[in-house]
């Protein structure tokens, strides 16, 4: 048997293994590392010589990993996991370096948050960038498999290896076109009311975070739509609703009327989650103690 080369496997190159392997697809994995085709095709040719396989192989117009690659998945995430604890002792300048996070939001909570924060990492001279993916109902998978460092949620998943902090509490709000009807005054208004429905694709609907302390049956939606900012344009100039976090007010739905719902709910509240692997993490630590603050900002400012 051919013996390893192993000091070919340096992190950059198993980083880009993993990325081949969750993203199933050297042009995604380049466009998420932020590199050419050529140098994930050149790192993947150098690991399939110093591993001795093929680790992709093509399948029709895409790409499968064979069983060695999926073998090697937890054993290279936790190399890669012991190479970020080496730096993990160093004092951190968000000033010094660039930072990249990716972060799984739905747009609700993306559009609420991260555009005023990237402005003001920008004016302080931070080299931060952002990658979002959708988040729907978050599976803890999504942060196992690192395929986001953070998740902002309704919904944090759970686990032994799972960190979640809670942002803010919300109300859920009633929103309308004033110019054409009235917000609804009762549950049984409510309940008749045409509405619109924010689906994601993991069938999750947002009125999910609707609780009533005396059961309503509501009737199926007039619309549904696949995330927030679909939700205006059907809104405007009709006599639908569309029941969300109060906080909308300030974003997608900023110009329409809005009132309590006509019946007791829940607080709707926003978590962050995290894994373990980056929970003391310096960047990741300055992270998050900088979404809270200008959360905590946007609280203020109701």
């Amino acid at each position: 048997m051919k013996e390893i080369d192993f000091l070919s496997l340096d992190g950059r190159s198993l980083r880009t293994f993993l990325t081949v392997l969750e993203e199933l697809s050297v042009t995604g994995a380049a466009a998420r590392l932020g590199v050419t085709q050529s140098a994930v095709s050149h790192i993947l040719d150098k690991l399939r010589l110093a591993l001795g396989d093929p680790l992709f192989v093509r399948s029709g117009r895409g790409i499968v990993p064979t069983d060695r690659a999926i073998a090697l998945r937890e054993p290279v995430r936790a190399v890669l996991d012991e190479l970020k604890g080496l730096t993990n002792e160093r004092v951190f300048d968000p000033l010094i370096g660039a930072l990249e996070f990716t972060i799984a939001a739905n747009d609700f909570q993306r559009d609420l948050i991260f555009p005023r924060l990237l402005l003001d990492f920008q004016t302080e001279g931070v080299d931060a960038r952002f990658r979002f993916i959708p988040s729907g109902k978050p599976a803890a998978d999504l942060l196992r498999r690192a395929r986001c460092q953070l998740i902002v949620t309704h919904y944090p998943p759970e686990g032994p290896d799972i960190y979640q902090s809670r942002l803010f509490d919300d109300k859920l709000a009633c929103f309308y076109d004033a110019s054409v009807r009235s917000a609804p005054s009762s549950p049984e208004e409510f309940v008749d009311a045409d509405y619109i429905e924010v689906r994601f694709d993991d069938s999750e609907s947002s009125l999910n975070a609707v609780f009533v302390a005396e059961p309503l049956v509501l009737k199926k939606p007039r619309v549904s739509v696949p995330n927030f900012a679909a939700v205006a344009p059907f809104l405007k100039g009709s006599k639908l609703i569309s029941t969300e976090s109060s906080l909308m007010g300030k974003i997608n739905l900023k110009g329409f009327a809005s009132a309590p719902v006509p019946f007791k709910t829940e607080a709707l509240t926003m978590y962050m989650a995290w894994h373990k692997r980056d929970h003391i993490d310096p960047a990741h630590q300055w992270l998050r103690r900088r979404i809270k603050t200008h959360v905590e900002m946007i609280l203020d400012s109701r």
